[in-house]
């Protein structure tokens, strides 16, 4: 993208890094305008991981960014000197690696390309975390090919190989490839060609460190192998619960020399110094003459005399080396079964034995990492530089994992626990192919094999994805069937009269329209039967009191004519309508 120049603040009299980008860079404006607002959000960024942007701008169409000058090495360097780290200094590295992705990654910013280059060490054993920002604007750039990816092909996601947004899981995936290689010396994926390395890390999974490097403990083992899944689900949530689980391997870890012992203390060269009276500016020179006296006789003198002495102190002391270490001398092979290796080995080394650690085996009783067997047995008595031969034990075997796809989630923990395994964290998502509950994902595949107790993530299915329910009130009770069961609702419907709504319109709906529902469930409407029509009653005969009271409870509107001459206890003498017409409430 650029070059970098160390440079000295003026004015708060500091050294800082300056990155210049290339010029090609300017002339794309998609690439300027992610740039300013990219080096704006990552100038926003203060975090003691991660390297501080002090300014950025522009002069005559050059970009730069001033960053903190960091004084160090980056972890590619580390690798470069010293192969691979031990186990409790790359998880040292990742873990002040991930508190600054998750200071980034609240204020909304991705990384996008985490790699050993990005991630420097400095000589007091912080790491800083460089580049935020510049990723994001660089593969946004007008000028990247149509149908490339941008970023370090050998830490790319398989969801940014596949065109997908990035987002914090993205970032990751990419450290724990970092954690895989700093803890074996080489990546896990590599080929001929970046498309190559780019296939396995769409379809193969990355393999255990351990299988690298025997002294990766399995519990680190599974923390890389939860960082690099292939779906992006699967992984930890968030840079903050990686770290939780990192902290929590990091505490059973052999402890290792602090970081900083890994960064060389480079000097740096004073400027010469210059002659204030000297206006030319050029260095003073001082040349001192010696004149030779009678004392420098008698010093050269001593100085023979001192060297003979010297010559027979070293005849003497080769004599008494040859005696102690030429000379074969016994020792008496330690007991070490039950000790950590590196225990073992510093016993066996201190009785004078050369050590070999032997592949190791499994154990279902003994722990990872601790002694097994030794050859010779102990009380065995050797010549010191012999040859001893300790057996480590490689914990309990890996257990195969079962098949959880389609099982419920109490069902999966059972197998689980059977299988002598634990559940792991549980996702949930939507599946129009499992029904609500039943394990849809599982971390390892079924049959394929996983550290003895180690866990197992699960993503479990919410059933189908929930859609709204569509506004089916006054339509026809044909066309309103029809919305809703091509919606994937089931109908139940009701009918009741109505003076309102015409017959066979619907008159409501339940649940109301654009509700969230999941296909299969119920949707109940009413259906109008239109205002309300029975035969009249015939109440010919009755008392006036009685046909009146019947007439009304039917919601009809009652007139009484009296005959004329009509004396007593009334009764009906006729009626209108007559008995068994069709009316309707309210006639």
């Amino acid at each position: 993208m650029g070059e970098v120049f160390r440079a000295h603040d003026a004015v708060l009299d500091r050294q800082v890094a300056i990155k210049v980008l290339h010029r090609q860079l300017a002339s794309d404006r998609g690439f300027v305008d992610r740039f300013r607002r990219e080096a704006r959000a990552a100038a926003g960024l203060s975090h003691p991981n991660i390297v501080n942007v002090h300014d950025w701008g522009s002069v005559d169409g050059i970009y730069y960014m001033v960053m903190e000058f960091v004084r160090g090495t980056s972890a590619r360097d580390v690798l470069l000197e010293h192969g691979v780290l031990a186990p409790a200094q790359a998880a040292d590295v990742l873990l002040q690696t991930l508190s600054a992705l998750e200071h980034a990654h609240r204020q909304g910013i991705v990384h996008r390309d985490i790699k050993p280059e990005n991630v420097m060490i400095t000589r007091d054993g912080v790491v800083k975390v460089a580049d935020f920002g510049l990723a994001r604007a660089y593969a946004d750039a007008q000028i990247t090919e149509a149908g490339t990816v941008t970023g370090t092909v050998q830490y790319l996601s398989p969801e940014q190989l596949q065109g997908e947004p990035a987002d914090p899981r993205t970032d990751l995936y990419a450290l724990g490839v970092v954690a895989y290689e700093l803890l074996t010396g080489r990546v896990p994926f590599t080929g001929e060609t970046p498309m190559a390395i780019a296939y396995k890390h769409l379809h193969e999974k990355v393999p255990p460190p351990s299988s690298r490097n025997p002294a990766v403990p399995r519990s680190l083992d599974g923390w890389v192998s939860s960082m690099t899944e292939k779906q992006r689900e699967l992984r930890p949530e968030s840079a903050a619960e990686a770290r939780r689980d990192l902290a929590t391997e990091a505490r059973s870890l052999p402890s290792a020399p602090d970081l900083a012992t890994l960064v060389p203390d480079v000097a740096v060269i004073p400027a010469p110094a210059f002659d204030d009276d000297d206006e030319t500016g050029r260095a003073t020179t001082i040349t001192i003459a010696r004149v030779r006296t009678k004392k420098d006789k008698r010093r050269r003198r001593l100085r023979w005399g001192l060297g003979l002495l010297t010559t027979l102190a070293v005849i003497a002391g080769g004599a008494y080396a040859a005696w102690f270490y030429l000379l074969p001398r016994d020792t008496v092979v330690p007991d070490v079964v039950g000790l950590t290796t590196r225990e073992a080995e510093r016993q066996l080394e201190d009785a004078g034995l050369v050590v070999r650690v032997a592949k190791g085996r499994h154990s279902p009783t003994v722990v990872d990492g601790v002694v097994l067997s030794i050859s010779p047995r102990a009380d065995t008595r050797l010549t010191e530089g012999e040859r001893v031969v300790i057996v480590p034990s490689l914990g309990h075997a890996p257990v195969e994992v079962p098949d959880l796809i389609g099982a419920t989630l109490a069902r999966a923990k059972t197998l689980l626990r059977g299988a002598d395994l634990r559940p792991g964290k549980v996702s949930h998502a939507y599946s129009a192919t499992f029904d609500e509950g039943q394990v849809m994902r599982q971390s390892v595949a079924p049959e394929e094999e996983a550290p003895f107790q180690s866990e197992i993530r699960l993503v479990v299915s919410d059933g189908p994805a929930p859609v709204p329910v569509p506004d089916v009130t006054g339509k026809p009770a044909g066309a309103a069937t029809s919305a809703l069961e091509d919606a994937g609702f089931v109908m139940q419907i009701a009918e009741e009269h109505s003076d309102d709504v015409p017959a066979g319109k619907v008159i409501a709906q339940e649940p109301q329209p654009d509700r969230q529902l999941q296909p299969g469930e119920t949707v109940s409407i009413v259906v109008s039967l239109g205002p309300p029509t029975f035969p009249v009653p015939n109440v010919v005969g009755m008392t006036q009191g009685a046909a009146v009271a019947e007439l009304q409870d039917l919601g009809l509107a009652v007139e009484v004519i009296e005959l004329p001459g009509a004396t007593g206890d009334l009764t009906v003498a006729s009626q209108l309508p007559i008995g068994g017409n069709v009316v309707r409430v309210g006639t």
